[in-house]
């Protein structure tokens, strides 16, 4: 059946289209009346409180990066470190830092007497060979004894010496996190000098 055939046959009957209905438009809602509670006129705030509220921001922001960028102990400084010991638990941080230290700081002390002690054994024991007259297979026994003594020492130091400064870092961790003027993770000499200074302040308020 051709194409012609098939619109003489369609035109014959009587076809009705469906209709579709047109979708209903969503409602539509209103942003700065729902972002806002009922009542509330801006209108009726003057340009002297908005610019009031803005200034007072922009002097909050700038003092607050003033401190963050500090690098020398300035009023506002001490100002700052004043309120944190006032409103947080700063005081209770250093506190927990010290007793942290100092306990690290008498275990290293007390393996280092032990280090002594041994070897001051093992010299006296050399001694009194010699002084009974056992002959020694090594004549400078007591020698290389002394040596080994300030080798295992000196890799004692070298392990305190990384111990306490593991002590440091953490300790500047702590008071990064209560933002303290100075304060942040360093090896820098002089800005550890400064937070020292700091440190000396607190610590007669624990």
């Amino acid at each position: 059946m051709d194409f012609n055939k098939i619109l003489s046959l369609l035109k014959g009957q009587d076809i009705v289209t469906p209709q579709i209905p047109a979708p209903t438009p969503a409602p539509t809602t209103s942003t700065s009346s729902s972002a806002l509670p009922s009542g509330l006129d801006l209108s009726n705030i003057s340009q002297s409180v908005i610019d009031q509220v803005r200034t007072e921001y922009l002097t909050k922001k700038d003092s607050e990066e003033k401190l963050k960028n500090a690098t020398t102990i300035t009023p506002q400084v001490l100002v700052n470190i004043g309120k944190l010991v006032q409103e947080t638990d700063l005081i209770q941080v250093l506190k927990k830092c010290k007793e942290r230290q100092d306990s690290k700081e008498k275990e290293l002390f007390m393996h280092r007497e032990s280090i002594k002690e041994r070897y001051s054994k093992q010299k006296e024991s050399i001694l009194a060979k010699e002084l009974i007259g056992v002959k020694s297979n090594n004549p400078n026994e007591l020698k290389m004894t002394e040596q080994e003594l300030n080798q295992e020492l000196h890799r004692m130091d070298l392990q305190i010496l990384k111990d306490m400064d593991k002590e440091v870092t953490y300790l500047q961790q702590e008071f990064v996190k209560l933002k303290v003027p100075l304060f942040k993770v360093t090896n820098d000499v002089n800005e550890i000098k400064l937070q020292q200074k700091v440190l000396f302040m607190l610590q007669d308020m624990i």
